[in-house]
């Protein structure tokens, strides 16, 4: 069977990854701008063909793929599309974009809405993907009929208003004073204001104000409003599962379901080297979710834990290896227990929650391809495979310590102490000096 496979950047900046069978296309389509380095596609992957690139260099601004994959490798399984917690991917088999409810194992992560919703703002101002949208349906600018010549008076009970802006978004009367959500205060607004100027005392935002915190002296309209004057909408693509539209509502109406469970935590014993103003990589990396900020008590980064889903950014980002993410489970959904390369699934999910690339897969290809060649031309016997086996672990060792962006930077500025410091602890010959320091 003749298998081609094509790479092409896309005009919006995204990766498309093209392979070609007898009867079967499939096209793997990667946005680069909407990925934050979390690595669970890394661990995924069940032939090694995606690398995890310099998450800390461009979480501060380098503006590159925080993984890289290999086409040639890559066996368009749609693993990683599946496990992707933030859907940087898309994945199509002949032209149709693929359901991940119709593959053979997918994550269980949903944003409900509960018919308790008022339809107000807040959850979709709070949002930090915009995954929740507000269709207005009408407006009072949109309503002809209109109040001459009356004096009246409009007044907010201030212990019953929650600021939820519907009043705001349906009349120019109100305008909310905004403020950005944090991962310590959700709520998008500080306060309210009336612009009595503009009111012609109406009275339909008494009607409308779901706790009857508006007062008008003035004239009901004859004008009938419908039942529904706006609608909140979830998009389940866009939703990064944080639970922002859970904390904010206070009408119980949203209720996030998150793919993972775990721990966060920091090495206490060593913040002192948390640089907040000159770094903030946590912080920048945690786009989706934004768990992290700077706390004023403590003078420096701090993380909110109940908008976490484990995805691991922030510990790839971190240049001082001060943060620590655990996962101890992944919630799945399966298509069936007989389901085509079942146990290859279940074997990224592993992975993923043990943080563990799969192990030199198909070897025995390789062995066998080796084997072939030394037959046919006669090569000497290739050296001895227990050398080789620690060769390949110190340059695995190696390795992990150029993906530490301290130890790249004390290379790059000559700091050969620090980088001597980082190959020591690797081979474990500088034990005591770590122990002292953690």
């Amino acid at each position: 069977m003749e298998i081609e496979r094509d790479l092409e950047m896309l005009d919006d900046g995204k990766f498309k990854y093209t392979q070609r069978t007898d009867g079967e296309v499939r096209e793997l389509i990667y946005d680069y701008k909407w990925c934050n380095g979390c690595g669970i596609c890394v661990y995924a992957c069940p032939v090694n063909a995606i690398e995890l690139g310099p998450v800390h260099d461009i979480a501060v601004g380098l503006d590159m793929p925080p993984v890289i994959i290999d086409h040639l490798k890559c066996a368009y399984c749609g693993i990683c599309y599946s496990f992707c917690p933030f859907t940087a991917f898309e994945f199509y088999i002949n032209g149709e974009k693929v359901d991940r409810s119709t593959l053979t194992l997918s994550p269980v992560m949903y944003t409900y809405k509960y018919e308790t919703c008022r339809e107000c703002t807040l959850c979709y101002k709070a949002c930090p993907t915009n995954a929740i949208t507000r269709e207005v349906f009408i407006t009072r600018q949109d309503i002809e009929e209109k109040n001459e010549g009356i004096e009246g008076k409009v007044e907010i009970d201030r212990d019953k208003c929650n600021l939820c802006g519907i009043c705001a978004e349906f009349c120019e009367v109100f305008k909310m004073v905004e403020k950005e959500p944090t991962p310590e205060d959700v709520m998008p607004y500080t306060d309210i204001l009336i612009d009595e100027e503009a009111c012609d005392y109406c009275k339909l935002c008494e009607e409308i104000c779901p706790e009857e915190a508006i007062k008008v002296e003035g004239k009901r309209i004859s004008f009938q409003l419908p039942e529904k004057i706006a609608e909140i909408k979830i998009d389940q693509d866009l939703c990064s599962h944080c639970a922002y539209c859970e904390e904010v509502c206070p009408y119980d109406a949203a209720k996030t379901i998150k793919p993972m469970e775990g721990k966060l935590e920091l090495f206490e014993a060593r913040m002192a080297r948390c640089d907040p103003v000159g770094c903030a990589a946590c912080i920048l990396i945690c786009k989706h979710n934004k768990v992290w900020y700077v706390s004023k008590d403590k003078g420096r980064v701090h993380f909110n834990e109940k908008f976490c889903v484990y995805c691991g950014a922030c510990e790839n980002a971190c240049p001082y290896d001060l943060i620590k993410v655990e996962r101890h489970s992944y919630f799945t959904k399966e298509v069936a227990t007989d389901a085509p390369w079942r146990e290859a699934w279940e074997d990224a999910v592993t992975r993923i929650i043990e943080k563990r690339r799969v192990e030199e897969p198909f070897k025995f290809f390789v062995e066998e391809a080796e084997m072939e060649i030394e037959e046919e031309w006669g090569l000497p016997e290739p050296p001895d495979k227990e050398k080789l086996a620690i060769i390949e672990e110190k340059i695995s060792r190696i390795e992990e310590i150029l993906k530490k962006a301290r130890y790249r930077r004390a290379l790059e500025s000559g700091d050969v102490d620090v980088f001597t410091r980082g190959v020591k602890r690797a081979f474990g010959e500088d034990k005591g000096k770590e122990k002292q320091e953690t």
